[in-house]
Order: structure tokens, then sequence, then C-alpha cells
């Protein structure tokens, strides 16, 4: 009896903190920002921007799983190097990230709009 009790206490725990988890996609979704989240870097997506930029950020740009500056990097793009863009998304805080690609065309993540020479992506994912 003991055992079950812990079992549904443990299961009743998780259902709360996943729910918790959706949450933030769900506001950002009905507030019309992006409901993409960290963990995304190879979410299924279209190319919808045949646009392309440069990095401006001094040194090199952070890119990452998902459009957010917590999301886990990937890698950097070194400054004043062109990448070609796929689509943009707002995140919860109102900044623009662009899903990039390199110049063989191999995707790349998300980098931080203000980091490219034009602002990134002009179509939103």
């Amino acid at each position: 009896m003991r055992a079950r009790h812990a079992l549904m206490v443990t299961v009743a725990g998780a259902a709360l903190v996943a729910g918790g988890l959706a949450a933030p996609a769900a506001q950002a979704a009905a507030s019309g920002t992006s409901a993409v989240t960290c963990g995304n870097a190879y979410w299924p997506h279209t190319n919808k921007d045949s646009g392309s930029g440069k990095v401006t950020k001094s040194g090199s740009a952070a890119v990452h799983t998902g459009p957010y500056g917590a999301c886990t990097t990937v890698g950097y793009v070194s400054q004043d190097t062109t990448v070609q863009y796929d689509c943009y998304s707002v995140n919860d805080y109102g900044n623009r990230w662009t899903w990039i690609r390199d110049a063989n065309g191999s995707s790349l993540g998300w980098i931080y709009g203000a980091y490219l020479d034009d602002g990134g992506a002009t179509a939103r994912c």
C-alpha cells in the first residue's frame, strides 16, 4: 500500500512538473511570440527566407539550440562571416532570433538578430 501511494505521489509530482514546463510555450503561442524552445536545434521547418547577412558581433556570435541566450550553445560564427537565413522567431522577451545556415547550406541553429548586419531573416518561422 505504501509503495502504491509513493508511486502515485511521484506520478502526480511528475505531471505537475511537466505541466509547468509546458506552460511557457502555451503562453508564448497565445501572446503571438514563438513557441520554439531550447532543445529544438534540429526542429523541422522550411526555408522561408532566401536572404543572407553578415555577423557583426565583435569576435564571434554564439549559435544556440533555441531562440534564447540561455539555450545550449552549439557553436560560434566569426565576425564578418556571411550566413544564410531560413526564418526568424520572436521569443518570450520580444527578442528576434534567426535560424541560420552556413555557406554550404548546413543548418547551424539560432543566432540573436542584433548580431547580424541587417537584423536577420524577414520571414517568420
